[in-house]
């Protein structure tokens, strides 16, 4: 008998700007929320939810306390932004602050978004040479014609 029942969602997944520095994220700002407590007092921060592109990983309501990435997400709630995390200029006795580069100037970068956001990322279709009998008669299987046009379509045969 299989488990019907998930686990709780947790109050918010924990992934830092350090881990996703230089990778391309779909970023859509959900909160600003102040008033947090912390270990070092009250703060602010923005709810994200966000999907790596570079690992085709999503993260749900990951907060985001460094200035610079509230500052320009806060603007854009309810949007979906496309951006590299990296580091800006650190000032005297700072680290440097995380920052969103615009990824949006990129036709390849907002190809993938596109692609990604249309359902389209999905393992490359089966040849016919890696299914046996691919398109005999009564074998059930594709044939090479009905695998090309499901790749060209940005689809993968469905299991069976």
């Amino acid at each position: 008998m299989t488990n019907p029942f998930t686990a709780p969602a947790t109050a918010g997944e924990s992934v830092k700007p350090a881990d996703l520095q230089g990778h391309l994220l779909i970023i859509k700002p959900v909160e600003y929320k102040t008033g947090i407590q912390t270990s070092l007092g009250e703060a602010e921060a923005i709810e994200v939810n966000l999907v790596d592109l570079d690992t085709n990983t999503e993260h749900n309501s990951v907060l985001f306390f460094n200035i610079a990435l509230r500052s320009a997400l806060k603007p854009n709630i309810g949007k979906s932004v496309l951006a590299r995390i990296g580091q800006g200029v650190a000032k005297p006795g700072k680290s440097a602050p995380w920052i969103l580069v615009n990824a949006t100037d990129s036709q390849a970068d907002i190809d993938k978004a596109t692609a990604y956001l249309a359902g389209s990322v999905v393992p490359p279709a089966p040849t016919a040479a890696a299914v046996p009998n691919a398109g005999a008669p009564g074998s059930g299987a594709l044939s090479p014609e009905q695998l090309a046009l499901l790749a060209k379509l940005g689809a993968s045969p469905a299991p069976f």
